[in-house]
């Protein structure tokens, strides 16, 4: 008996020992929270104490799902918010939980989960199986919420709230508002019903233009979509044609090509003028050190420079339906982007043909009803590899529907944005991605997010391509509408200007090919272009300009609050320029004078105006050149005058004169100085530069600004001329070095890109006028060589 008793005592002092051992191998994490969180479900976004954040960083598509009636979250996204400890088991499926002393296991695709604990174990049924979605593993959400992590959960009209005390949703409607107005703004579109709730105006049929028409029309030929099409590039060198290369040209590898000429990296070459360091910017023409690359039309030239000879070597012809707006350089990688369009007139005539013989619901079936449009517009990007610029090789291609709005690059990763407009019979746009294929394909509804409480017009698509490798297109859409687009390292910002006399801000996350939506805010106003948004410790600041006239500065927190602001700033003016600078930031106004606002913006709460000053004409561009140093550029304004009955001369009006330069000494912020001024021509002079600040080229290293312009004098003698000013800066001094005197090539055509841009490479300078490149001596500005496209 004493046996017995012993023994049963050591089996007991084991299992306790082993408890023990389980119970420090897993720490209690139950006190480590963070208060109330609310989500939404279709929303990829959480609200706690008042901030947003994404629900899954790591992974921007993942949202509260309802499926079959359950609603679903992601195990590792809430748990991890309240402390826990994930893991993930891959060769038995299953995820774990450490919380409270316990262990949650949750067996994939099973309708249970295990509890382990001091005592042993057990498996509680649920009523729905744990799943995989978008990589994620997904649990109801009262199992994971109230039985493993202890909160007390709240679910009405899909906001949901978890909390360590019941919140009755329904009682406070305020609230309900909030939340709602917070992250449930944007939601993911879960069915094609919601979806076309969201399209104003959209109809009960929605376009199918695909493989479904182009098979029934065509009987296997290459539909009118150009979906079967390669990329309908054709590559010239010395007068001799390269066979056209799509996705599935054998001539594809790069190592094919001819050895990688020398790095131009420790070369002395222009970059494009861009708004924020390290984040390009696409342009017209762009250098490498070597070469010239210049877009526009339908064609791509590359042009040898070396020591001011030029040579033109290669040209990439695109097919004829595609339009070049902008093209990349960098890292021997050639992206050209554009807007292809696609005349339907043919494919429509085919399928008036087709519907005599079909009744309404076959034709139904392949989307062929009407309404008919006859031109349909996809944006693109072709990737080429230009390691050897003599025989560029094609790499990758992608459209999106819709128009070519703009782009960034980050590294390797450009950023396209697409709108499009809906015409009531869309509803998914069409897509092509050569990695994945060379036909269109529809994108996939969960890739799209509603706007439900404002309808719109049509899509706002965020497409990441990676040029260095085969990786496919990661895509983005809402139904909305963005102009204006500002972009960092880590968020991209879209506004557009509503018939409500405000700009709605649409803010994603971005790392690497993640694209995610991340909030929404609005400010009175529109913003005149990218220059009036700019983010600076996770704040934006926008500079708005109303309807009637009224200008303001916001400044909006990481979840887009709006925290501070200066309003009534200038009235009766508008806002011709702006230019943040870390915790400074500077608007130009304009109606009659110019006045230049310096603002203090180091406490975001409470942005002031520490400086004004007033001087005639106004700059439309403003571009720091040094500590405390501010250069814009403009137009030189002066009144115009009469007199009245009395024989008193009153300014009727303002006239607006030649291109003005202006260096601000804003040293003292409570001073601003205008310290040189430098006016080059009369009333009638303009410059690209006025409206796009990728026409100036900036040289910090030899204190030069250049930019082409029309110029017009007075006098006789000089008349009317185009040509490139080069501007010095040196000693806080504005200078002119000369004006490189432009002339016509007088040759034109699809195969000339109209591009007008200067840049430097080395010691010599480079005017690029449309079909003629000019090259100069940097130093003496003297002409070295002419060449004219043919």
């Amino acid at each position: 008996m004493r046996m017995k008793t012993f023994i049963c005592g050591v089996l007991v002092a084991l299992f306790l020992l082993s408890g023990s051992i389980l119970a420090m191998a897993l720490p209690d994490d139950s006190e480590n929270t963070i208060g109330t969180i609310y989500l939404y479900t279709g929303s990829p976004l959480i609200l706690t104490n008042d901030k947003i954040h994404m629900l899954d960083s790591a992974n921007p598509d993942i949202s509260a799902t309802v499926v079959n009636g359950n609603t679903l979250l992601p195990l590792r996204a809430v748990s991890e918010f309240f402390g826990a400890d994930v893991s993930y088991d891959q060769a038995k499926r299953e995820a774990i939980i450490n919380y409270g002393g316990k262990r949650f296991r949750f067996p994939i695709e099973q309708k249970k989960y295990i509890v382990e604990e001091l005592l042993g174990s057990k498996a509680i049924s649920i009523g729905s199986n744990s799943m995989i979605m978008d990589g994620r593993t997904m649990v109801p959400l009262r199992v994971i919420c109230e039985q493993v992590l202890s909160k007390k959960v709240s679910y009405h009209n899909r906001i949901i709230a978890v909390s360590d005390q019941t919140i009755e949703l329904q009682m406070q409607p305020k609230l309900m508002k909030q939340v709602e107005e917070k992250i449930g703004e944007v939601v993911k579109a879960g069915t094609m019903s919601e979806l076309k709730k969201a399209l104003t105006g959209s109809k009960e049929y929605y376009h199918d233009i695909d493989d479904k028409a182009a098979v029934a029309l065509t009987n296997g030929s290459s539909n009118a979509s150009g979906s079967d099409r390669n990329d309908g590039a054709i590559v010239e060198r010395e007068s001799a044609s390269v066979p056209s290369m799509g996705a599935s040209s054998p001539s594809m590898d790069p190592s094919a090509a001819a050895p990688n000429s020398s790095s131009a990296a420790d070369q002395n070459y222009s970059s494009t003028n861009v708004q924020v360091e390290g984040i390009d910017e696409a342009d017209v023409v762009k250098t490498d050190g070597k070469y010239i690359y210049i877009g526009g039309n339908n064609v791509v030239r590359m042009i040898k420079a070396d020591q001011g000879s030029l040579k033109d070597e290669t040209s990439i012809k695109l097919s004829t339906d595609k339009y070049v707006s902008e093209i990349y350089v960098a890292d021997g990688k050639l992206a050209v982007l554009g807007t292809r369009s696609e005349n339907l007139n043919a494919l429509y005539n085919k399928k008036e043909v087709l519907m005599e013989s079909m009744d309404e619901a076959a034709a139904k079936s392949i989307g062929i009803m009407p309404p008919y449009y006859s031109i349909k517009n996809y944006s693109f990007v072709d990737v080429y590899d230009i390691s050897n610029p003599a025989r560029p090789l094609y790499l990758k291609g992608h459209e999106m529907e819709g128009a070519y709005q703009s782009s960034r690059k980050n590294g390797e990763i450009i950023y396209l944005v697409t709108n499009l407009y809906s015409s009531g019979e869309i509803a998914l746009p069409m897509m092509r991605d050569t990695v994945i294929g060379s036909k269109q394909i529809q994108m996939k509804l969960d890739d799209v997010m509603i706007m439900p409480r404002r309808p719109a017009d049509g899509y706002l698509i965020v497409s990441a391509i990676n040029v260095s490798n085969q990786e496919k297109t990661e895509v983005e859409a809402i139904t909305a509408y963005g102009m204006t687009m500002y972009m960092n390292d880590s968020s991209l910002y879209l506004a557009a200007s509503g018939a409500d006399d405000s700009s709605t801000i649409i803010k994603f996350e971005i790392a690497g090919m993640k694209v995610g939506y991340a909030g929404s805010g609005e400010v009175k106003g529109h913003l005149i272009n990218q220059f009036a948004m700019d983010e600076y410790e996770g704040n934006l600041r926008v500079a708005t300009t109303t309807w009637g006239n009224e200008n303001a500065l916001y400044v909006l927190d990481p979840s887009l609050n709006e925290i501070g602001s200066v309003t009534g700033l200038a009235k009766g003016e508008t806002i011709y320029s702006v230019r943040f600078m870390g915790d400074k930031g500077y608007i130009v106004t304009f109606r009659t004078i110019d006045p230049l606002f310096v603002f203090d913006l180091s406490d975001p709460s409470k942005p002031v105006v520490t400086g004004e000053l007033k001087i005639p004409g106004f700059s439309s561009y403003l571009h720091p050149v040094g500590k405390n140093l501010l250069l814009g550029i403009g137009a030189d304004t002066y009144e115009i005058y009469r007199k009245d009955s009395s024989g008193k001369d009153v300014v009727v009006g303002v006239r607006q004169g030649g291109i003005k330069y202006s260096l601000f000494d804003v040293s003292d912020m409570g001073k601003p100085r205008e310290i040189s001024n430098y006016v080059v021509g009369d009333s009638g002079s303009s410059s690209e530069a006025f409206y796009n600040h990728k026409a100036v080229m900036i040289d910090a290293s030899s204190q030069n600004v250049a930019l082409d312009a029309s110029l017009n004098f007075e006098n006789k003698e000089n008349g009317y001329q185009q040509g490139a000013v080069i501007m010095g800066y040196e000693g806080r001094k504005l200078a002119l070095r000369g004006i490189l005197q432009s002339e016509p090539s007088g040759v034109y055509g699809n195969d000339i890109p109209y591009a007008r841009r200067v840049l430097y490479i080395g010691n010599q300078l480079y005017y690029v006028q449309d079909g003629r490149i000019t090259s100069y001596d940097y130093e003496s500005l003297k002409k070295i060589a002419d060449l004219v496209l043919r």
